[in-house]
């Protein structure tokens, strides 16, 4: 994820880039990539995830979030000394957390292929998804009926 939104880092915006919906799912991953490089306390993360677009969440879904992602091994915290005030919670990526951070930018980098118009989709299937078609048992529903003929379906 190299390409941030333009935004200055000292005044990241409260307001999320992306719909809410997106926002709440990719959380997680956008955590994982704002410790990329470097350990965070939660407010540097918070103001990290503004930056990249993601608004500045709240610590109601912040640490819920920070404490699921140490729980699953991707991310390790340690209480740290604070500069000019009491000791914080710094947050590190793990090579768990590495791992499933590399994962989950090339889904997201097939998910996105896969939504490109037809005429600019690779014919090549993605890295880690497969193209499998969902098996239809009945034929498609026919449209409802207006009264006039099913000259659409022939």
């Amino acid at each position: 994820m190299t390409d941030l939104p333009d935004v200055p880092p000292e005044h990241p915006s409260t307001e999320p880039s992306w719909p809410p919906m997106w926002v709440r799912a990719l959380l997680p991953t956008a955590i994982l990539a704002s410790l990329d490089g470097t350990p965070l306390h939660g407010y540097a993360i918070a103001q990290a995830l503004g930056a990249r677009g993601f608004g500045v969440p709240r610590g109601g879904s912040l640490y819920p979030a920070l404490a699921k992602l140490e729980e699953a091994g991707a991310i390790e915290a340690a209480w740290t000394p604070g500069a000019s005030g009491p000791a914080r919670r710094q947050y590190t990526l793990t090579g768990a957390g590495r791992d499933r951070l590399a994962r989950e930018r090339t889904q997201l980098t097939d998910l996105a292929e896969a939504l490109r118009p037809d005429d600019t989709v690779a014919t090549s299937a993605p890295a880690t998804a497969s193209h499998i078609e969902p098996a239809r048992s009945d034929p498609a529903p026919a449209a409802a009926s207006t009264g006039g003929t099913d000259d659409h379906r022939r």
